[in-house]
This record gives structure tokens, C-alpha cells and sequence, in this order.
């Protein structure tokens, strides 16, 4: 369920004057419409640049049981993922991208597991790339336009825009005005299929929402303001558990663009026993969290 997030709009109303006549009418009350926001796609241009700004923090207490077991098996673990990148376009046609220049920052994570900590620097971390959509098909090559080794190219396509076709979040967005209170609902969809399509086939994502709270105005212009909310169901390989992580956050979007500047979300881990680990005897005892956090920055190429 969404958070109830306060909204309110002055627009000059007045009241009667009371001591006028004491048998005359109330005046009417004009009625108060919400906020709308026109969100505007706009076509990409080359040279046109976006940082993006990434981290996911997740932590899990475990204690798992069986009837055979002396004691039970305890995991305690944490992991912060974070990256970030800028992006800037190489090759456009309309709203269509088809080559753009990656260039990362720092991209890792950080893993502690019974108190011990890692800390594991990513492939393509401070490395720069070009990719590119060919023959229906995308290239990544490094900044000279070499090949690149395999782990490099599909660690750099789980970044990568959707090179060489409309972008699906921004087609999402309605052609009308939204107004405030209404539901994204075609945006809702397409977030949940895209974290599916980045985490793989033991993931899922249901009762995805957005629904508009507010419109603030920004130096860049009107942004829309959106209570987030989803379900992610993750089944480990092999494990005999079900993580359930009921997520609730707030998003951010400038209208022109379609600019998504924030997106976060957190809550708590769930740890549910599959049926075949039921049907074995095991009990499980757990508890966790997870917050996600994405923004992004353009910095307009000059006209």
C-alpha cells in the first residue's frame, strides 16, 4: 500500500463576508482540480551526457534448521554494490540511440560474510568503452575501438541504454497530462520486466506501482514526484529458502526528457522455507534489508 503523502494547492480561495447579510447564501467553492505534469520525450542528440549514479545495500541474518543437525548452520552476510558511469552519445536518429561512449568510475562491491570482508574491484572499473548497435546486434569495444574480453563486454551490457531501439521507460510515460493521484501503470510494468531482465530467471517482481504525489517546479523545469512500490520474489540456486523483499520509495522525473534524476526504494528481508525444505524436517529463522538507490545527471550538449 502507498504511503498517504500530503498535497495541497492554494489557489486564492475566499470566504464570505459574515456579517454582510445573515440570511445570504454561502458563495460556491470553486472546485479544486489536481496538479497535472505533461511529460515530453525529446530526441537524443549527439554529445548529449548522463552520469549515473548506482548502489544496492542488502543485508541478511539466517539461522537454518534441521532435524539432523547438531546445531544450526548461522549466516550473517552484507553486500554494497555500487557503479558509477557517464554516458554520452556517439550516433542518434530521433529519439533512437545507436552508439554511445561508456566511460566508469569505481565499480564494485563490498561483501562481508561471519565478519570476514572482501572487497572486489569490477572488470570494467575506471575503464572507458564503446558500444555500439550493429546488424541488429551490440557491440562493445574499448575506447580505441578494440575487442574486449568476454567478461568485460557483459558486465558493460548490464549498464548499457537500449541501444538501437525506444527506450521502453520513457515510452512507458503517457502522452497526456498525469495528474496527481493518477497511477503509472505502464511504467510500473516495464520496471518490474527490466529488473527481471537484469537479475535473471530466479527473480521476480510483482505488485509493481507508481502513482504520482506531487509536481515541483525546478530550475530545469516541472518534475514529478512518484510513490514507488513492488514485491521482489529470489530464489537462490540450490538454496532452500525464498527471499521476499516488499519494497516501498520515492522517484523523481523531470518532465522534459523524461529524466529519471532519483529512484529509491527500501525494505525489509523476508525468509520464507520452500515446500521440499518443509517436507525435509528444516525450520528457518531470518531477517534483512535492502535499499536500492539510482540517480542520474545530463548535462546538455550546447545547442
Amino acid at each position: 500500500m502507498h504511503r498517504v503523502y500530503p498535497f495541497i494547492v492554494s489557489l486564492g480561495l475566499s470566504l464570505a463576508p459574515l456579517a454582510a447579510h445573515a440570511t445570504a447564501p454561502a458563495a460556491p467553492v470553486a472546485e479544486v482540480k489536481a496538479p497535472t505534469i505533461q511529460f515530453k520525450q525529446v530526441n537524443a542528440r549527439v554529445g548529449d551526457q548522463e552520469e549515473v549514479d548506482n548502489a544496492v545495500d542488502m543485508r541478511l541474518a539466517l539461522d537454518l534448521r534441521a532435524s539432523d543437525m547438531d546445531k544450526p548452520m548461522s549466516v550473517a552476510m552484507s553486500v554494497t554494490s555500487s557503479s558509477r558511469h557517464t554516458v554520452t552519445v556517439l550516433a542518434a536518429k530521433g529519439k533512437v540511440i545507436s552508439k554511445v561512449k561508456m566511460a566508469f568510475d569505481d565499480v564494485g562491491e563490498v561483501a562481508e560474510q561471519q565478519g570476514k570482508v572482501q572487497r572486489k574491484a569490477s572488470p570494467i572499473s575506471r575503464k572507458t568503452y564503446l558500444a555500439e548497435w550493429k546488424k541488429d546486434r551490440v557491440v562493445i569495444t574499448n575506447a580505441a575501438g578494440k575487442p574486449v574480453p568476454k567478461e568485460e563486454a557483459d558486465e558493460v551490457a548490464k549498464h548499457l541504454p537500449e541501444l538501437g531501439k525506444p527506450d521502453r521507460m520513457e515510452a512507458a510515460f503517457p502522452k497526456n497530462p498525469l495528474a496527481v493521484g493518477a497511477t503509472l501503470d505502464g511504467f510500473s510494468d516495464t520496471l518490474a520486466k527490466q529488473i527481471v531482465d537484469e537479475q535473471g530467471d530466479d527473480t521476480r517482481v510483482t505488485q509493481a506501482r507508481a502513482r504520482l504525489v506531487e509536481v515541483r517546479q525546478d530550475p530545469r523545469g516541472a518534475v514529478g514526484i512518484f510513490d514507488v512500490a513492488m514485491t521482489v520474489l529470489r530464489q537462490e540456486t540450490k538454496a532452500p529458502f525464498l527471499l521476499t523483499i516488499p519494497l516501498q520509495g520515492q522517484m523523481s522525473v523531470l518532465a522534459e526528457g523524461i529524466q529519471l534524476l532519483e529512484l529509491t526504494l527500501s525494505g525489509p528481508v523476508k525468509v520464507e522455507l520452500t515446500d521440499d525444505a518443509v517436507e525435509q524436517g528444516f525450520e528457518a529463522r531470518g531477517e534483512g534489508a535492502m535499499r536500492l538507490r539510482l540517480m542520474g545527471r545530463r548535462a546538455d550538449a550546447a545547442r
